[in-house]
């Protein structure tokens, strides 16, 4: 297998994981995820990333009860065997700095996909509380929380729009781009389905 290919695979395969097994992550990976955010691109290589990571499991619950997406709470994030909270130093040079962080979160998922660990990218949540539970100086901005765990169950593939709607060649020209607004199966609301069936 090519190393392309096995690259394609790996982020074609990245699932937003929502259920997981009570079962560590080994330090070992943990380490190797890391070292993948690490290892992002950022510009004038500035390296703003800071990552927090919580596996105690009372803290990692106390976080994940701080984690919402409008009414509905991220309440698998309570579950996560491990959780990084993504913070960016706001004391960087340049404009880039949250960018770069939100880079070397993106390695890391992939790298938990490569590893067999699955991971969700939350941009939601109440970043007041979780700077004071987890003592996060001022400085520093929280950009995301990412939960990671062994997932559940498989997790089907979510629909994507077609390489015709999203990309032009050149210029964008006259002709529209068709608007945002197909609903999909996929994302927080793809929950309500079975809440409404434990209901």
């Amino acid at each position: 297998m090519s190393i392309d290919k096995t690259v394609f695979s790996v982020i074609k395969n990245r699932r937003s994981v929502r259920a997981y097994k009570d079962m560590p992550i080994k330090n070992n990976d943990l380490e190797k995820i890391l070292e993948a955010g690490r290892w992002a691109p950022s510009g004038v290589n500035i390296q703003p990333w800071r990552f927090l990571i919580v596996r105690d499991k009372l803290l990692v619950r106390e976080v994940g009860e701080l984690c919402y997406f409008g009414a509905i709470k991220s309440r698998h994030v309570c579950e996560a065997a491990a959780v990084i909270v993504l913070c960016g130093d706001s004391r960087s040079l340049g404009d880039t700095w949250e960018k770069d962080c939100m880079i070397a979160g993106t390695n890391m998922t992939l790298m938990a996909e490569a590893l067999g660990i699955g991971s969700c990218w939350i941009g939601a949540f109440n970043g007041k509380s979780i700077r004071e539970l987890c003592s996060i100086p001022a400085y520093l901005q929280i950009i995301a929380i990412i939960s990671m765990g062994y997932a559940v169950r498989p997790v089907s593939p979510p629909p994507r729009l077609p390489l015709k709607e999203i990309v032009r060649y050149e210029t964008f020209g006259k002709r529209d781009i068709p608007p945002i607004t197909k609903a999909t199966k996929s994302g927080p609301f793809s929950v309500l389905g079975r809440i409404v069936k434990i209901i």
